[in-house]
């Protein structure tokens, strides 16, 4: 039994300061209660203050029980065998050295285990304090027990407690993983289009800021470019690169900005390849790098004289235009040829048209004529047809309006045309101005208009403006006949009656004998 006086002493600092100390209760007969100390003024002071409790402290005098209550052990508490040692030390787990760490932070599914093993060891849950547990966990105390110094159990390394591994987290995991592999692909897309679009306009673009480039002089060889009607000079310029007679449109298109007066005439020139911008512009402006090609096609000309002349003056093969020529219906003509609608005149090529521009041209010209004076287009091929008579009969200019009166007048009382000009065509011989009584009488040339009746069935020539003139406005008379005398003149006799008529012709028949070149 202890001395009186080495219990604890009374903790007067746990009642509030107006409460006096209450007076010992005796203890029950069956079971011996310590005395309780008189409470003094010199009483030491409390070696260690009873940890404070969530419920009302209750006031309890020290007293000294018969025989003391055992002191917990570590196995009552940690169920481990170390009665030696004071104060137990809690395992700890170390995470194995051979596991890769992950690519973000989180606790390991094995340092759950070790937290939940040392929960399962104290039986309480991992949200628990080990001081808490053992205390729970010990023998009922007595007062005096209680009042003792106990051991502090040392305090749980602070660990954050383990994620359970579940569907979730390894959805978590996977999503991560997936979204850096989206953001790689993208970089990967990005770069892609980056790099494709470098390669496709890169060069353009360091072209735009390079500087830009010239051929030095005059240049050597030959080229023929063509500028079109309404071409801009942006539009020149990329042509003459793209022809190699500049090195750069940009060197050229600079000196056109210089000089807003430089202008250009369509058609055809005759250049030089790799010609400095300076020398392509100056031969641009100079007349005598055009190309002009004046082809002239005389009034009266038959379809085989137009080909043979277009032949010459454009250096197009014949051939070429023949075969061009071969369906009237392209140039939108009702006749079997294009005889009669090509219009005689001068026209001017720059050598780069087609043999079918070109005999469009001339019919476009033709049509002109016929639209200008306001002839119905059903009447066209009638109209062409009886001027191409009267454009190779009439000789000079002037006869033409009283030759044109002296075929519409036989038209009005249908006597037979009986042109000469008609049976040469037909027979194709276009050399001579006479004809023989075989070939007038020759019914099996569809252009003999000494036996077939009105117009011949087609243009035999090409007439111009002064025999369409005649025809649309032929002179007033009553002539029926007429002879040229002196083709060399074209002298002509115009005669009412076939009596006048023949005293004329030995007129002409003494021309002819002065003149047998023109004989038959």
């Amino acid at each position: 039994m202890p001395e009186p006086g080495s219990e604890q002493p009374f903790d007067d600092g746990a009642l509030p300061t107006d409460t006096p100390a209450v007076p010992p209760t005796p203890p029950p007969a069956s079971t011996p209660a310590p005395s309780a100390p008189e409470p003094s003024e010199s009483a030491p002071e409390p070696a260690e203050q009873s940890p404070v409790r969530d419920d009302p402290p209750t006031v309890q005098q020290p007293v000294a029980p018969p025989t003391p209550a055992a002191e917990p052990t570590f196995e009552d508490i940690f169920g481990t065998p170390t009665p030696d040692a004071p104060e137990p030390t809690l395992p700890r787990h170390e995470p194995p050295t051979s596991r890769p760490a992950e690519p973000v932070a989180s606790v390991q599914p094995d340092e759950a285990l070790g937290i939940e093993a040392i929960a399962d060891a104290v039986g309480a849950s991992t949200s628990q304090t080990p001081w808490a547990t053992a205390t729970s966990a010990a023998a009922p105390e007595s007062p005096r027990a209680s009042r003792a110094p106990a051991a502090k159990a040392p305090k749980a390394a602070k660990t954050r407690p383990a994620k359970p591994t579940s569907a979730k987290s390894k959805r978590q995991r996977s999503g991560r993983r997936g979204g850096i592999v989206i953001i790689v692909a993208l970089v990967a897309i990005l770069a892609a289009v980056l790099g494709g679009g470098w390669l496709a306009f890169g060069p353009a673009i360091m072209d735009r800021f390079a500087e830009p480039e010239d051929f030095s002089g005059a240049g050597t060889g030959e080229v023929v470019v063509r500028i079109e009607s309404g071409w801009t000079g942006a539009q020149v310029a990329t042509m003459l690169e793209e022809e190699g007679v500049i090195a750069d449109q940009e060197t050229f298109y600079d000196l056109l900005v210089a000089d807003p007066s430089i202008g250009f005439q369509p058609g055809s020139y005759r250049l030089a390849l790799e010609m400095s911008a300076q020398s392509a512009l100056d031969a641009l402006q100079d007349e005598a790098s055009r190309i002009v090609l004046q082809v002239t096609i005389p009034e009266g000309f038959v379809i085989q004289q137009v080909y043979a002349r277009l032949a010459e003056q454009t250096g197009i093969p014949e051939a070429d235009i023949v075969q061009a020529a071969s369906d009237p219906s392209v140039y939108g003509v009702t006749g079997s040829t294009l005889e009669g609608w090509l219009f005689p005149a001068t026209y001017t090529f720059d050598g780069s048209e087609t043999p079918q521009q070109i005999l469009q041209t001339m019919v476009d010209r033709m049509r002109q004529a016929m639209t200008e004076r306001g002839v119905p287009e059903d009447q066209w091929q009638t109209i062409v047809t009886f001027a191409s008579l009267v454009e190779r009969e009439g000789g000079p200019v002037e006869n033409f309006p009283q030759v044109a009166r002296v075929f519409q007048n036989r038209l009005d009382i249908g006597m037979l045309m009986q042109s000469d000009a008609t049976v040469h065509y037909g027979i194709g011989d276009f050399g001579v101005i006479t004809t023989t009584d075989e070939e007038r009488a020759d019914a099996g040339n569809p252009y003999n208009t000494y036996v077939h009746a009105g117009l011949p069935i087609g243009p035999i020539g090409a007439p111009g403006d002064a025999a369409i003139d005649a025809v649309l406005a032929p002179a007033e008379g009553d002539w029926l006949y007429f002879v040229t005398i002196d083709p060399s003149t074209g002298e002509t006799v115009f005669s009412n009656t076939l009596a006048e008529h023949n005293q004329a012709v030995l007129l002409f028949q003494a021309w002819l004998r002065d003149n047998p070149e023109y004989g038959s």
